[in-house]
């Protein structure tokens, strides 16, 4: 394990590639870690200096001392990205929640930015009817400590009721995931002693809406989003597109949430071209 002290919080981060390369900052999402970004390491760590961040809370990262934010998550980072690429802005990578707070740095903070990799993200953070009608009182009762220690002592017992809410509002009907990846992304979205983050993060999300903000970042950005997303609704890649004209937006078929896991080959594929498009060029473009 590689542990990071940024400003006294320690950051539990998953590293590869060469040190000395342009840094490449991969962001999970809500209820997850590092591991919802595996799928994207052996890209990135051939020309990258490749790090994976277990957001405070989450993983191995212990919580911070205050509520959890967007903005705070945000300014947490750029103090990571200042601290390991001090000369160099960095390629940012989001996932769901990850990608708010790869909007929101880039937003606050664009000299550290020079492009984002986005995968259905949040933007209003309003999430899917699905999510609000079946998990929001579940985050709620969370935020209570009894519940959440309830909650993991029950789980062994409910699995099953979890899959059965889990699986439709994170993958397509012909998802590709597989079930090893499956499993231990649903170990990560239940892990014991983290619903209070859960329930904070939620709401953080809630208040974290980019809408009316989004024409002012200026990184060359991709974004891919699922044509069956479950969980952040097509509805905010809409808000996107309007607000959002130069973006790169990608709709991919076949796929909810998690197009690392159930559509590698194609999510790679574009990232792939739109990482080899130089700079200059693609800034003539933008």
């Amino acid at each position: 394990m590689t542990f990071y002290n940024v400003n006294g919080q320690q950051l539990h981060v998953t590293e590869d590639g060469k040190p000395k390369r342009q840094l490449a900052l991969l962001i999970h999402g809500w209820s997850s870690s590092w591991f919802a970004m595996s799928p994207l390491i052996p890209l990135f760590n051939r020309r990258f200096r490749c790090m994976a961040v277990d957001l405070p809370g989450y993983g191995e990262s212990p919580r911070g001392p205050e509520r959890a934010s967007i903005k705070g998550y945000a300014d947490l980072l750029a103090d990571l990205i200042r601290q390991v690429s001090p000369n160099q802005p960095v390629i940012l990578v989001g996932h769901s929640m990850g990608g708010m707070i790869s909007l929101t740095l880039a937003l606050e903070y664009p000299e550290l930015v020079e492009r984002l990799i986005l995968l259905c993200p949040t933007i209003s953070g309003n999430l899917s009817f699905f999510i609000n009608f079946y998990t929001a009182p579940v985050v709620i009762l969370e935020w209570i400590p009894i519940f959440d220690l309830l909650g993991g002592l029950l789980e062994p017992y409910v699995i099953g009721l979890a899959d059965r809410i889990m699986r439709p509002a994170s993958f397509a009907a012909r998802s590709g995931v597989s079930m090893e990846d499956y499993h231990r992304l649903r170990e990560d979205a239940r892990r014991p002693g983290q619903g209070r983050i859960r329930a904070e993060c939620f709401w953080a999300m809630r208040n974290g809406d980019l809408r009316g903000k989004l024409r002012q970042i200026k990184a060359p950005s991709l974004v891919l989003w699922g044509m069956e997303d479950n969980t952040v609704p097509l509805r905010d890649a809409s808000a996107l597109a309007s607000e959002w004209p130069d973006v790169d937006l990608r709709i991919l078929p076949k796929v909810s949430h998690w197009p690392q896991f159930e559509a590698r080959d194609l999510t790679r594929r574009y990232i792939k071209a739109f990482l080899g498009t130089p700079m200059n060029l693609i800034q003539a473009i933008f």
